[in-house]
């Protein structure tokens, strides 16, 4: 990822800067919307990777619209990067402390441990406590994820088969925002035909990117789908793949595939949003009518397939066991002791601290208007009626079978949760019976929800009870307090009350299906159109519908031990032990972009908002800077720091608190160089002012700015102050480990000291290239031999030939910052001496072993290459060169002679018997040539083999020049050269009575670029060779239509090139010299026949008349 500018940086850090002195002044709910998870109200517009306003962050609609309403983008770089396994924080200390604190109500008094300042946090997947970039997993699939409807099981086992004939139901489900884990497999079937591509259809189903009301943005680059196809029960999924192994496909796609990451509206179009990358086991898959060319998950908009062709791709073929997805395992979050029944078990196991209404009804309103999330005019009015309104509303046509003769009653149910008015996490209990449209045998529209005298900033569980199915519509209202609140999305709200309390009890609800085995949420009832409803609509064409998904559902859902079938949109986190369906297959209206299952154009999409647990303005903040230690007063951006609760943790490195990195993760400082982290335990006892025993905290710098040499001193800072006013580090931790107080350093300043390091540079060309022309692809191994003080050192590195800024050095990986192909700029090489070897050669290039070697000079980085052991050195120009590969083929021809032994001429040697070759066909004048292109055979003098004698033409070469061009219509660039192969009859002193063979063979080499399938590189040449005989030795035409025979190799040799074979026969009685010979022959022996059978008739004539002369 591209820094921001340093003014936008400045600008975003000094906006945070004022957002924090004023939310510190304010009340919980504001440190929880500023500080955990900041809600569309309270976010800030500078992000390291801005999204363009074509990426929706409001309302409830498909993220193709082009509006970005009320929420900006928060910096993309400001993520916590301490999850661990469970999403609670990287910190033992901050697990504790939230134990400790669960307990804490609004005034009390709890007691704590060095740590972070949380006085309640179960999150799921992700440590909220800091972080505003999502480092977690906002959908988690236990089993297989469908968008679309999930078809019947098999009766017998359950499994299921899918294909084109079998598929999910067609679903108008439009997007999954954040991470997206799926341990079994994805079967897509999206209708939606949003995010078109050059104005034609849509670009499918989209992962990752945020569209609307979240800001918890996956980090920049990150995954945000993964498949592990692990006890899936889709036992072969066949759609669009064109293997001979559909069980072992993991992703499906039917009408239309999914992609996860930029956006791109038309070609040539500079993307915007966010990249992201996809993990995906089991091999590729491709939309089903796009006969294997589109690849069915792709990164960006458009984008019809992930590598140099539709047969390759960076998503496919991953090995996902799920241990590692951004650096999280998710691994054992299901089954019956897994993570997500644990913290289920755990959440069921509060007590309540409130009470629930089952028997309420959501008030009249007869003027309802919702609108679509941009408020462009698309709208709809629902008219609700009161509750004694006993004439029942006509759904014929819903798609819910189950609603009683197809009538309504029209008005909401409404559940109301009040709480205690003081915990910070608000408990309630309900069972699963009472979701449901059915109350007291009347079938109402839908189901509303209320929270009211809910603390500012606490947390919310309901637990649902019952191991049945648990199936209702959701209203269209909820409330908040005394606000209804389920039109917050709308951007006339952005940025006012409405807004983020829309944003804050998404956040704050986790609704728990303890032991539900089958959850299903339908859309909303929107029938006002309809003309049997008596409200002016239409008979014929009606908008509306019985399942939209607009009537989006507000806060998480857990269901651990069961599978959900949703038909609306979600706002928060979706974790579901077994199947999960994003299924809105009915059509309410069409629009613009087509039909929608909303009648107000507002498909479903799964919006990730946290779960939250509160801060509170109590916590202290530790604040320091980083200087250039030859002035003092320059600021040093971009280095990291550990925050430890005790000098010896820091000393072992161990156990940290929390890693603040300048301009980044948990850095709420307002300038480069400048670090502060805001959220400490001041002492033991919170809330107690007699207390005056504050904890003190020890930084250790983890990563130096660039170029300076990483501090090994533990510096302390004691938390005095709480709230706004930050403490900054007050000095050092000595040798003996006692805290060492500056001396005139009042903001924490502490200095880096300067290293020197060197740069080297060198271009890859053809071996013989007089024009040193680069050539792309090499990788090498670098290894650091010794220091500067000839210590052996032996650290090897990788280097890549980078055609983009697309990665930074590490432990293994050393980064060519040049990036034109085919020339490498190593920076930042310490003094020492190096070797530089090249591990893998250009694409039709040899590999070089020649080992090199350079020195960095300790005194001014200079480099200077070892003689003997250095590259082409041309002025300020360093060139390695290869040699170009070939790969060679020899064509070999068999001489026989019939009737006769070999003939000798002079001096008794055997005579030879001539061949020639020639390129012929298409490719004839780009065919390598022969030098000879004629062979002479003959045995040799003295051999006891004197007959069918074999000799080849010398190695024809081929090269990567030889290749056609490389496309998707011929991704190995296979090319065909054809030689003809014949025999020299001599035209003076031809052998008498030896007819000279006429047969002719044609040779066809194939060469095509072979690829390692491991790395998708292309590694190498091939050859295969094809030979067909033309006419045979009497020059007969061979084969139907004169295409002639094959000559198929031996067995014996079953790899090798067959032998054109000629025969040359010898006979005693007619000369065989050649056909004119013979056809004299012929033709004076009819002429004799003719000339004795003329005689004797005469004969036979002059005998009769002479016998009648007799008489």
């Amino acid at each position: 990822m591209k820094a921001n500018s340093e003014k936008t940086k400045q600008s975003k850090k000094a906006t945070r800067r004022v957002l924090a002195g004023v939310l510190c002044g304010a009340s919980v709910l504001s440190l929880v919307l500023s500080l955990v998870m900041p809600p569309i109200s309270q976010a800030i517009a500078n992000d390291a990777q801005t999204v363009s306003t074509a990426e929706t962050v409001m309302g409830g609609g498909s993220s193709s619209e082009s509006a970005a309403v009320g929420n900006t983008s928060e910096d993309a770089e400001n993520q916590n990067s301490d999850e661990t396994d469970g999403g609670e924080s990287g910190s033992s200390n901050s697990v504790e402390q939230a134990q400790s604190a669960n307990a804490a109500s609004a005034g009390a008094t709890a007691t704590v441990k060095p740590g972070i300042y949380v006085p309640t946090s179960i999150g799921i997947g992700t440590n909220i406590n800091v972080s505003t970039p999502d480092p977690g997993v906002a959908t988690y699939v236990g089993r297989d994820m469908y968008i679309g409807g999930k078809p019947s099981d098999k009766p017998s086992d359950g499994t299921i088969d899918l294909d084109a004939d079998n598929a999910p139901t067609g679903s108008y489900a439009a997007e999954a925002e954040g991470l997206t884990v799926v341990r079994g497999k994805l079967a897509m079937n999206p209708l939606k035909e949003s995010w078109p591509y050059n104005n034609s259809s849509g670009a499918g189903f989209r992962f990752g990117t945020v569209g609307f009301g979240s800001q918890f943005r996956p980090v920049y680059g990150s995954t945000v789908l993964a498949v592990a196809g692990i006890d899936s029960a889709i036992t072969k999924m066949s759609v669009g793949y064109n293997g001979n192994l559909p069980g072992a496909t993991t992703v499906g796609a039917w009408n239309k595939g999914a992609w996860v990451g930029q956006q791109r509206p038309f070609e040539g179009a500079t993307p915007s949003g966010f990249a992201y990358t996809a993990q995906i086991a089991g091999p590729i898959t491709y939309w089903r009518d796009s006969d294997y060319k589109r690849q069915s998950v792709v990164t960006m908009q458009g984008n019809w397939y992930e590598g140099l062709s539709a047969l390759e791709s960076t998503l496919f073929n991953k090995a996902v066991d799920l241990t590692n997805v951004n650096g999280s395992d998710y691994s054992s979050y299901n089954g019956t002791n897994g993570y997500l029944s644990k913290l289920s078990k755990q959440l069921d196991s509060f007590e309540d601290t409130g009470e629930v209404d089952v028997n309420g009804f959501a008030e009249p309103n007869s003027n309802y208007v919702i609108n679509k999330y941009n408020n462009d005019g698309t709208s709809y009015t629902l008219k609700f009626d009161g509750s004694d309104d006993g004439s029942g509303k006509s759904v014929s046509g819903a798609l819910d079978t189950g609603i009683p003769s197809n009538k309504i009653r029209n008005t909401e149910r409404l559940i109301t949760f009040t709480g205690d008015g003081t915990s910070m996490q608000q408990v309630f209990t309900i069972a699963g019976s009472e979701l449901s449209n059915w109350k007291d045998d009347v079938y109402y529209r839908g189901v509303d929800f209320k929270f009211t005298n809910i603390p500012e900033g606490a947390s919310i569980v309901v637990n649902v009870t019952g191991t049945n199915p648990v199936e209702f519509h959701n209203g269209w209202r909820f409330w908040w307090g005394d606000t209804e609140i389920s039109r917050g999305y709308e951007s006339q709200y952005a940025k006012k009350d409405l807004d983020a309390k829309y944003s804050l009890a998404s956040q704050s609800i986790m609704w728990n299906f303890v032991d539900t085995t089958s959850l299903t949420i339908r859309g909303g009832i929107a029938g006002e159109n309809r003309a049997d409803w008596g409200y002016g609509g239409t008979a014929t064409g009606a908008k509306w519908t019985d399942d939209d998904p607009a009537a989006a559902m507000i806060g998480s859902i857990l269901v651990p031990n069961g599978s959900f079938d949703d038909h609306v949109t979600t706002n928060g986190r979706v974790y579901v032990g077994v199947d999960f369906s994003m299924n809105s297959p009915k059509v309410a209206a069409a629009f613009g972009e087509g039909n929608s299952a909303s009648v107000i154009d507002m498909d479903q999409e799964r919006h990730n908002f946290p779960w939250s647990g509160s801060y509170t303005p109590d916590g202290s903040a530790v604040a320091w800077s980083k200087v250039d230690a030859a002035n003092g007063n320059t600021s040093l951006p971009g280095s990291s720091w550990a925050i430890y609760g005790s000098v010896e943790n820091a000393v072992a490195g161990k156990d940290a608190i929390v890693t603040v990195t300048d301009g980044g993760a948990n850095d709420y400082a307002s300038g480069d160089g400048k670090l502060q982290f805001n959220y400490l335990n001041q002492k033991a006892n919170i809330g107690n002012s007699n207390d005056t025993n504050y904890f003190t905290y020890y930084i250790k710098e983890e990563t130096a700015p660039a170029g300076y040499q990483k501090s090994d001193t533990i510096y302390y800072a004691t938390m005095n102050n709480s709230g706004e006013k930050p403490n900054y580090v007050q000095g050092y931790v000595d040798e003996n480990g006692k805290n060492v107080p500056f001396e005139n350093n009042p903001t924490g300043a502490i200095p880096n000291t300067k290293i020197i390091t060197g740069t080297v540079s060198w271009t890859k060309v053809g071996e013989g290239d007089t024009k040193h022309t680069p050539l792309a692809g090499s990788e090498w191994k670098l290894t650091k031999t010794n220091d500067a003080d000839g210590a052996a050192v032996n650290q090897s590195w990788t280097v890549r030939d980078q055609v983009s800024d697309q990665s930074t050095s590490s432990d293994t990986t050393w980064v060519d910052t040049d990036t034109a192909p085919g020339k490498f700029t190593l920076e930042g090489l310490l003094p020492g001496t190096y070797t530089l070897v090249e591990t893998q050669a250009p694409f039709g290039y040899n590999l070089n072993t020649t080992v090199y070697e350079f020195t960095v000079s300790n005194e001014d980085g200079s480099v200077t290459w070892t003689e003997g052991k250095s590259p082409t050195i041309d002025g300020n120009n360093v060139y390695i060169s290869d040699a170009l590969t070939t790969t060679s083929v020899k064509i070999p021809v068999t001489k026989s002679v019939r009737n006769t032994d070999w003939p000798k001429g002079d001096k008794d040697k055997y005579v030879p018997f001539e061949f020639s070759i020639e390129a012929t066909g298409a490719n004839k004048d780009s065919a390598p040539k022969l030098d000879p292109t004629t062979i002479s055979v003959a045995p040799a003098a003295g051999s006891t083999k004197v007959n069918d004698i074999v000799a080849s033409f010398g190695g024809i070469s081929f090269s990567k020049k030889h290749l056609a061009k490389i496309d998707d219509s011929n991704p190995t660039g296979a090319k065909t050269y054809t030689y003809t192969v014949k025999e020299v009859a001599p035209t003076t002193g031809a052998i008498d009575k030896l007819r000279y063979s006429k047969a002719e063979y044609q040779v066809a080499v194939t060469v095509k670029a072979v690829m390692n399938e491991t790395t998708g590189k292309y590694t190498g040449l091939t050859t295969s060779t094809t030979v067909t005989q033309m006419k045979d030795d009497m020059g007969n035409t061979l084969g139907e239509n004169g295409q002639g025979v094959v000559v198929e190799p031996s067995a014996a040799a079953p790899d090798a090139i067959p032998a054109s074979t000629f025969t040359n026969t010898y006979s005693t009685s007619l000369p065989l010299s050649g056909m004119s010979g013979v056809t004299l022959t012929y033709l004076a022996g009819a002429a004799v026949l003719c000339a004795a059978a003329a005689w004797m008739h005469i004969r036979r004539k002059a005998n009769a008349k002479g016998g009648k002369r007799r008489e």
